[in-house]
C-alpha cells in the first residue's frame, strides 16, 4: 500500500495522446499532481474502467466519487477529477486579434478614413 491508501503499481502512467511531453511540462498540473498521476494513474484507470476491484476503503471511496455520489476530498480524488475534466472537454483557444466593434466590414472603416487603401506610387 502507498501512503495514500491506494495499491502500488510499478508501471508509470503516461498519457501520450493528451500530454505527449508529460504531466510536469504541460502546465496544467502542479508537481504534486503530476506525481500522483504518474505513480497512481495506472491503478486509477483500472479502477475507473472496472478492470480492478477496489481493495481498500480509499479505493471504494474513489469509485463513489467517480459515480458522483461523493465530492472529491483527497488530493488523489481532486487530481483525478481534474485530469478527467481536462482530457474529456474540448480545449478553448484564444487569439490576440479581434474584429473591430461597430464596423460591419473593412469598407465601413475605409469610408470613415480609418483605413487608407491607396498605395503610394
Amino acid at each position: 500500500m502507498t501512503a495514500m491508501g491506494f495499491r502500488s503499481c510499478s508501471k508509470r502512467f503516461l498519457d501520450n495522446q493528451n500530454y505527449p511531453r508529460g504531466f510536469r511540462k504541460c502546465g496544467d498540473y502542479s508537481i504534486a499532481e503530476a506525481d500522483i498521476l504518474t505513480t497512481l494513474g495506472t491503478v486509477l484507470v483500472g479502477l475507473s474502467k472496472g478492470e480492478l476491484i477496489p481493495e481498500t476503503d480509499e479505493e471504494k471511496r474513489f469509485l463513489l466519487v467517480l459515480k458522483g455520489d461523493k465530492l472529491p476530498e483527497t488530493k488523489v480524488e481532486k487530481t483525478w477529477v481534474k485530469y478527467c475534466k481536462l482530457t474529456n472537454s474540448p480545449r478553448r483557444f484564444y487569439t490576440v486579434f479581434s474584429k473591430c466593434k461597430g464596423a460591419d466590414s473593412d469598407d465601413d472603416l475605409a469610408e470613415e478614413g480609418a483605413i487608407d487603401y491607396e498605395a503610394d506610387e
